[in-house]
């Protein structure tokens, strides 16, 4: 047997200790530390001796197929499935390149990767360079910072520009609007970060401050710079701690101490707390983190009522976990798991109609290519990939809930109707994001933006967290039956291109609005801006930046035509559900009185506030179609799913006209024939005894 196989081996059974199995064990058996490891730069040197950058591709490719575990969504995000045939049929709009957010538009940050091949400069947003200074932190390495929209990696001969425009080898400058090369010699590429998941100890911080200056080169090697291995220098330049490593050129294993993701590493970017705390920092505003500023997911097994900050209102009466899930000691990987891990994975093949498939994959070979399309559902609104769904354990696969739900009549009926989460997820104890309004522009030249659940600024540990209820929304099972379940509701306001058939993009907005931008003075208001919302003083602050009145929606469309060269634009409102798959309670404080839905204040049909600065009478979209879905009260404008829920009759709520009509027929014809029967009989009848 080979060594390299031995090695795998020894690392799959270290990995396969600490993670098989699906529940978490109370004392679970200790790991086996992966084997020393020697960094290599890109040349195959060790990097102790060229001082030169971590290549992954060199280090971690000596025992992994690293081509193989790139090629998955956590990498990608959508680069692998820029096929316009296969979006179109998966219903992906057309102004999208990708179903992920390498390609996507999305109403946060209303930005989009330029398209390939485009050949108007009115058509270029962010090119692959600005993408990777701006979401490279997260969505990091791999095909998305080494190769091109062609397949080329960069800095070989193949590698060559197609055109001045040309979003893989350009960026368009912020200030002056023009399209330049980008430098990849200067900046390098960022090779797959293994390191920002696979290390404890790891620094998003530092490798965000890298990425953002283009200094991809250097971005990986940065992560470990909160590690015992790496350093910063005075001047900003990165140093290996000789005494980090082994005589022969390796790496003291407890100087990286890689080992499977922790609960800590996938919060860096998904934004969740760490592990049983009871002091939940505030999130650095501008730097997004998927579920707690989008859903308001807390993943903490910590009790709610011992959180010393930030300021939950209440919390007296909250003598429950976060999340019961982390209060078992579940982290993230116990559900998100690789599926090919022989430990974990589900073992079904459905191509060939089998629930259970016996063959085991090798250990080794396990290890050389752990699948990193990491198990999952598909809930909205967030697509990464449409052919990776539905790999992730369903509830009911880990509870029997069979042998529950005893109060509850008609189990399978609900079971079928209702989502777990639409009963153990039935408030929200955090903020999150309300709206997030890009089709007026505040001073800093960015969005309008509103948080709900919370009094005050959220980066502000005394401010009150109030919380707030979710709404309700229908979506597809693995099974396409429609599902009733709970989310987080953010609502867009942009500016649509219909001659173009796609989104404005912002530094087109930015023209429209702005008369001169300096980077130490600011963005100037056009004046017919600031004559147009302005207070008496000329101050637009975030009451007075509203369309209140059809005439500033015609002001700022004809600014639009005058200054960006929209030729037809129109202002929308899209309305975007974020799915909650956490901060789940137990059975004690989850929805069980029927009157909570089967009444006509049913928590299903609950108003949401939206923004109650929506402007009235333009397209209101949801999930890629237009929807009367919000709907205009006299203090705001909140969330109607009247709509959404038409498919579902639920008793106690559900209003249908005819059926209603046939039903009081029903009770007068019975009436009716009692009165004629028992009128017959005492005419007919009444003398016989």
């Amino acid at each position: 047997m080979r060594l390299s196989k031995l090695l795998c081996g020894g690392i799959g059974l270290a990995l396969l200790t600490a993670s098989a199995g699906v529940a978490a064990q109370e004392a679970p058996a200790p790991k086996i530390a992966h084997p020393a490891i020697t960094l290599l730069d890109a040349e195959g040197v060790n990097v102790l001796k060229s001082k030169a950058p971590i290549s992954t591709r060199q280090t971690c490719g000596k025992c992994h197929d690293y081509d193989f575990i790139t090629d998955s969504f956590h990498f990608q995000q959508g680069k692998n499935e820029m096929d316009p045939k296969l979006l179109a049929s998966h219903g992906v709009a057309p102004f999208n390149s990708s179903p992920g957010m390498f390609g996507k538009f999305s109403i946060i940050p209303n930005r989009q990767l330029t398209h390939a091949g485009v050949t108007d400069i009115s058509d270029v947003d962010m090119s692959q360079a600005e993408w990777l200074t701006k979401c490279g932190v997260c969505h990091t390495g791999g095909g998305i910072s080494e190769y091109d929209l062609y397949g080329n990696r960069y800095n070989t001969p193949k590698a060559v520009s197609k055109g001045a425009l040309d979003p893989s080898y350009t960026v368009r400058d912020a200030q002056t609007g023009e399209v330049k090369p980008w430098d990849w010699q200067k900046s390098g590429i960022s090779e797959g970060d293994c390191f920002i998941c696979h290390v404890p100890g790891a620094s998003r911080k530092d490798r965000k401050e890298r990425m953002a200056k283009g200094d991809f080169r250097w971005a990986d090697t940065a992560t470990l710079a909160g590690t015992a291995l790496v350093e910063a220098s005075e001047d900003g330049s990165l140093k290996y701690k000789p005494e980090a490593f082994n005589p022969d050129g390796t790496v003291k294993p407890e100087a990286l101490n890689l080992s499977d993701p922790t609960l800590q590493n996938c919060a860096q970017c998904h934004g969740f707390s760490a592990k049983d705390s009871t002091n939940i920092q505030p999130i650095v505003f501008g730097d997004i983190m998927r579920g707690t500023e989008k859903a308001g997911w807390i993943y903490n097994g910590a009790k709610i009522s011992d959180t010393v900050s930030p300021n939950i209102v209440g919390k007296e009466k909250m003598d429950y976990p976060w999340d019961v899930h982390a209060a078992k000691n579940l982290v993230c990987i116990d559900c998100h798991f690789a599926p090919n891990n022989p430990g974990r994975k589900i073992q079904s093949d459905p191509e060939k109609s089998l629930q259970y498939r016996p063959m085991q994959e090798d250990i080794a070979t396990y290890l050389k290519r752990p699948d990193h399309n990491f198990a999952r559902g598909n809930i909205p609104p967030e697509t990464v990939n449409v052919t990776r769904h539905y790999t992730m354990r369903g509830c009911n696969e880990c509870h029997d809930t069979s042998k529950t739900h005893a109060f509850l009549p008609y189990k399978q009926i609900h079971f079928q109707a209702l989502t777990c989460q639409t009963c153990h997820i039935p408030a929200v104890h955090f903020w999150a994001y309300r709206s997030d309004e890009w089709g007026f522009l505040m001073d800093t030249g960015t969005s309008r933006i509103t948080f709900r659940g919370i009094q005050g600024d959220i980066v502000d540990p005394d401010s009150k967290v109030t919380g707030f209820k979710p709404a309700y929304i229908v979506t597809p099972d693995k099974d396409g039956r429609p599902q009733i379940r709970p989310t987080n509701l953010i609502t867009g306001v942009y500016w649509f291109d219909k001659a173009k058939g796609r989104p404005v993009f912002t530094w087109q907005v930015q023209k429209a609005f702005f008369s001169a931008h300096d980077p130490d003075a600011g963005w100037e208001y056009r004046p017919e801006i600031v004559q147009a919302f302005g207070d008496k003083d000329g101050i637009i602050d975030s009451e007075h930046a509203i369309y209140d009145s059809p005439q500033k929606i015609e002001l700022v469309k004809g600014l639009l035509q005058k200054y960006a060269g929209i030729t037809d634009p129109e202002l929308r409102i899209e309305v975007v559900p974020w799915a909650m798959s956490h901060s789940t309670v137990g059975k004690d404080q989850a929805t069980k009185q029927c009157t909570d839905c089967h009444s006509k204040q049913s928590i299903l049909n609950r108003p949401l506030d939206l923004d109650n600065a929506l402007p009235k009478n333009v397209p209101v979209y949801f999930q890629g179609a237009q929807r009367p879905v919000a709907k205009w009260t006299d203090k705001e404008v909140v969330f109607d799913n009247h709509s959404l829920l038409a498919s579902f009759y639920i008793i106690g709520n559900s209003r249908v006209g005819w059926i209603e009509i046939i039903g009081w027929l029903s009770v007068f014809g019975a009436l009716l024939f009692a009165l004629i029967h028992g009128g017959l009989r005492i005419i007919f009848g009444g003398g016989h005894s």
